[in-house]
């Protein structure tokens, strides 16, 4: 009970931290925002890694909190190309890539923990899925009024990650009847996690998609993800 309590401690004050955050980069683009940011990640971290303590290192809690602290430094650095706009390239390539490494994580973690040798159609069906929105993101750029740039490849790679973490994910819940939360949860995570990188794919390679309802939107689906993959963590 009193883990439980830490973790829904942990969830409101990233509650209060990610809407200071939002009002804060609404405002002004600025360190004082990074900073925030930072912290309301550094909660996110904090709820799994209760789960990790419950659960005497277990494989997936650890796997989960390994990608959620890449998530940490992947904030940090995609926000400073907005603080630095003169290394705008060195540290939008250093975010995208923690965020790629953290969604191996997640998907190795899952697949350890609740695939077991079924049949592999569960597996490859997802990472084909995943493949081909990864591409299908980059092919649609001009319908999308978006600009990848030099950018692109990375942008592919890291699409092919969040999306086979997205349906590997739900793959694995259909597999498993949906009798376990974290996987539900995570699965959840994934969506939430797809809907806010689509956002932000606008906010960043697009142009006149920085209006405060991008930027808020963006910030909400993503905390969103990235709390309900910490707190399924407990639930393992």
């Amino acid at each position: 009970m009193v883990t439980l309590i830490l973790c829904i401690c942990f969830i409101v004050l990233g509650a209060i931290a990610v809407t200071l955050f939002l009002i804060e980069k609404v405002r002004k683009y600025s360190l004082k925002a990074t900073m925030i940011k930072a912290f309301s990640s550094l909660l996110f971290i904090g709820v799994s890694a209760v789960g990790l303590y419950i659960h005497g290192g277990n494989a997936l809690a650890l796997f989960v909190t390994l990608g959620l602290l890449l998530g940490l430094l992947g904030d940090i650095w995609l926000d400073f190309k907005y603080v630095y706009p003169e290394s705008d390239v060195p540290y939008t390539y250093a975010g995208f890539l923690m965020f790629l490494f953290g969604h191996v994580f997640y998907i190795s973690g899952m697949i350890r923990e609740y695939y077991h040798g079924e049949n592999p159609l569960w597996l490859i069906v997802p990472f084909v899925v995943g493949v081909l929105f990864g591409f299908l993101t980059v092919i649609l750029e001009k319908p999308m009024k978006v600009n990848y740039g030099k950018m692109k490849w990375i942008c592919i790679l890291y699409g092919i990650a969040l999306f086979s973490m997205m349906s590997v994910t739900i793959s694995l819940c259909i597999m498993n009847q949906f009798q376990y939360p974290t996987i539900i949860m995570m699965a959840a995570g994934g969506v939430f996690f797809a809907i806010s990188d689509l956002i932000l794919s606008g906010t960043y390679f697009g142009e006149g998609k920085e209006r405060p309802i991008d930027i808020i939107s963006n910030g909400i689906t993503y905390y969103m993800a990235q709390f309900l993959i910490a707190f399924s963590v407990y639930f393992i």
